[in-house]
């Protein structure tokens, strides 16, 4: 036979051309074996089946066409061959055979009813024992390693559309897999279309699937196996969009700047057509996605295959295969996950992670490929659901940016040393260049949940899928976003960090300071000139009356805002102590942080009034005595500029508070119902002193008109400031109300919609 002939011309460090490379030609061997006469001698042989050329791709499927042959040849054709054999005839194969041809060749020999004992490969080659024994380990030994169970995979291609199997009538091929087909099939007893899934009789996809129920899994009905012919039929819910492989097919054909929504929806009609399905009417889903941009739509998608995912491995599952030709498509483009196929479930009787030994190594997270990686010590009971996220990170990677953000490697010295360079690969971390890719799409926040759902590390990555989920609906919200994103070196956010009670101080001095000057200014000419004309020590009593005030007012308020906002103040200038805090110290922190605006309200008001009564009582002690009247009109007069200063601390340190304490002080795993509940206090809380503002001066200017006061600039002073401070404060309440709004679907409880979230503060 000519290999050329069969072999696709394909560069072969194109990972997917090898896969090509690999299924044809291991298509072709086993098509051989079955048009042989069982009579013969001379059976086909795997060097006929070999590319010419020496190279990586050469030695991997030398050892994948041997499987094929030690199968046919013990199990169906009576012509035993032992892997020593293939040795002297294919000095290729080296002195010491790959671990998993010995398995294929231990566990083959055990089913074709030969007694064989394992400690007579350990001995015979020394070299491969640790392997062989972790592959042995493996609950079912009769599990073969090969990628085509020969005869079986035979069974499977000859299985047609147009064909009748139990109680299916298959009407079209949707898919076909190294392990199964899949069909469209019309369930004869049910009268109802579903998908349905052959394959050997073999795994627990069905009984996995079972066990879940969720809007973004696919729904498996039942299974049915046929023992006489050793096949399973699977199935399930019929999800007419086709696979989101055919869309990241399509989306490589576009230049990143000219995709949109509309490019799925087209994907997905063209799918429908060609199946003679027409296509639906549009949706809210299908109207929303086709006025998204691309990034948008891979967040969408993400954020609802993180959730899908969240909901199985809280029940136990790992998927352990994500890629894109494994989540389907509803006609109106919402994403299920689908293709249990190697899933491991905790939760199924007799179950093992190491009985599934698979999956697509281009997704694989570094520590599943240790898994798969008989020559690591790595054990696949070892992996949890991070693996799944991990895998979910390089599949919307590519469905962003057109390629997966790994270099696939070269075949060159079988299975083992490409998966170990295809960990170190990963275990290097992303290219900081092919992040800026990720970064340029203009959806803040992407690249940052991109690169820790890629971390090297698990401990580095989201710790379980609702937490990715709500990073990536937090990414369709850029005002979110914008809060959420670590504050550049020389923001003024990052000074406001590292300065928390300066800041705070400043923003409540500016209103004080600025009142009390008008105040100084009112007193001195309504009270204390009065007062000189009879008293000419007036003047000298005032002065050090007020100095002496100040001297204690301000002070005393600046030691009361340290200790009220200690703790937020370590946690703003110390990362690592934020890191350290419980869950209830964060939610405590996070509730003081938005009560620093109502503390500097407060310590402000009661200084005014204190000070109010303290002014009228020094200075009679200061003159040895003063009319009535000074007293009530100094209560009123501090009263009245306390309240006016008490509403703009207020606006201008809940302000910063928001923009600069609040965001690094959310973590999810710390989020509770109250964080909302207190969000929305405070936006109600913010209009209450936006009202102060705008009636306190008004209240001032009407009770120095109904009291006849001569102080005619008062009156100007008061209306000119009163006018463009509740300007100031309006403006001030509207963008403390677009930043309550931006962070509530960051505190908001898994499962609650972020946009509905952030639409609930519309009422203030």
């Amino acid at each position: 036979m000519s290999v050329s002939s069969a072999q696709p011309e394909m560069n072969p460090t194109d990972i997917a051309a090898t896969w090509t490379i690999l299924s044809t030609q291991v298509e072709a061997f086993i098509q051989a074996w079955d048009t042989t006469p069982e009579t013969t001698t001379r059976p086909p042989h795997p060097r006929d089946f070999l590319p010419e050329e020496a190279s990586g791709v050469r030695q991997v499927l030398l050892v994948e066409l041997l499987k094929v042959d030690l199968e046919y040849r013990w199990l169906h054709r009576g012509l035993p061959k032992t892997v020593a054999e293939y040795l002297a005839e294919l000095p290729e194969l080296g002195e010491t055979p790959p671990a998993d041809l010995l398995y294929e060749e231990f566990h083959i020999r055990r089913q074709s009813g030969d007694t064989v004992d394992p400690q007579e490969y350990f001995e015979r080659y020394p070299s491969r024992a640790n392997e062989l024994r972790r592959l042995l380990g493996v609950e079912d030994v009769n599990r073969t390693t090969s990628m085509f169970s020969g005869r079986r995979h035979a069974q499977i291609a000859a299985i047609e559309a147009g064909m009748q199997i139990d109680d299916f009538d298959l009407l079209t091929h949707l898919g076909k897999g190294a392990f199964a087909s899949v069909f469209l099939a019309r369930q004869r007893s049910m009268q109802r279309l579903v998908a349905l899934k052959v394959s050997g009789d073999r795994g627990t996809e069905g009984q996995t699937l079972a066990q879940l129920d969720h809007d973004h899994i696919v729904r498996v009905f039942d299974q049915r196996v046929l023992k006489d012919q050793g096949l399973r039929l699977l199935y399930m819910q019929y999800v007419p969009g086709g696979t989101l492989h055919a869309v990241v097919e399509a989306a490589r054909q576009i230049p990143i700047s000219e995709r949109t929504g509309r490019l799925l929806l087209d994907v997905i009609d063209r799918g429908l057509e060609n199946r003679g399905e027409s296509r639906p009417s549009d949706s809210p889903i299908r109207q929303r996605l086709a006025g998204s941009r691309w990034p948008e739509v891979v967040c969408w998608l993400g954020a609802r295959l993180a959730r899908a995912l969240d909901y199985a491995h809280q029940h136990g599952v790992l998927h352990r295969d994500i890629k894109p030709a494994n989540v389907l498509l509803t006609a109106d483009g919402s994403p299920k996950l689908a293709d249990f196929n190697i899933s491991f479930s905790s939760e199924l009787s007799g179950a093992t992670p190491a009985a599934y030994f698979g999956g697509s190594l281009a997704y694989m997270s570094p520590e599943q490929l240790e898994a798969c990686n008989p020559a690591h010590e790595r054990k696949p009971e070892s992996l949890d659901g991070r693996s799944d996220l991990y895998s979910l990170g390089v599949m919307l990677w590519e469905l962003m940016i057109g390629s997966r953000p790994f270099t696939d490697e070269q075949l060159s010295t079988g299975w083992g040393g490409t998966l170990e360079r295809m960990t170190a690969r990963r275990r290097a971390g992303i290219d900081p260049e092919l992040l800026a890719q990720i970064s340029s799409q203009g959806l803040p926040g992407m690249d940052l949940v991109l690169s820790r759902c890629l971390a090297s590390e698990p401990d580095d990555r989201y710790s379980t899928g609702a937490e990715l989920a709500r990073d990536l609906e937090l990414c369709l919200q850029p005002q979110t976003q914008r809060l959420l994103a670590p504050a550049s070196q020389f923001s003024w956010r990052q000074l406001a960090r590292r300065f928390p009670l300066s800041s705070i101080v400043a923003m409540a001095f500016v209103p004080n300071v600025a009142m009390a000057v008008f105040n100084y200014v009112y007193n001195e000419q309504q009270i204390i000139r009065p007062l000189f004309e009879k008293q000419p020590a007036a003047y000298d009593v005032f002065f050090r009356v007020q100095a002496t005030v100040n001297a204690i007012a301000f002070p005393l308020g600046l030691g009361l805002a340290a200790y009220l906002t200690r703790g937020v103040a370590r946690a703003m200038r110390s990362p690592s102590y934020r890191r350290e805090l419980s869950f209830e110290e964060l939610q405590a922190l996070r509730k003081r942080t938005l009560r620093l605006g109502h503390f500097a309200a407060i310590i402000g008001t009661v200084l005014w009034f204190l000070a109010g009564l303290a002014y009228p009582v020094a200075i009679h002690l200061g003159l040895g005595g003063v009319p009535g009247w000074v007293y009530p009109h100094f209560l009123a007069s501090m009263t009245l500029c306390g309240l006016v200063a008490a509403a703009y601390p207020f606006l201008t340190v809940t302000f910063l508070a928001l923009r600069s304490f609040y965001p690094p002080l959310i973590r999810l795993d710390s989020i509770r119902a109250a964080d909302l509940e207190q969000l929305i206090r405070l936006g109600r809380l913010s209009w209450l002193y936006l009202l102060l503002a705008a009636f306190v001066p008004m209240l001032a200017v009407g009770t120095l008109v109904l009291t006849g006061s001569t102080a005619q600039f008062a009156l100007r002073i008061l209306c000119g400031l009163g006018l463009a401070g509740l300007l100031l404060a309006f403006a001030l309440v509207r963008t403390i109300q677009s930043d309550l709004a931006a962070l509530a679907p960051a505190v908001s409880l898994p499962g609650t919609s972020a946009e509905t979230t952030s639409e609930s503060f519309g009422h203030f």
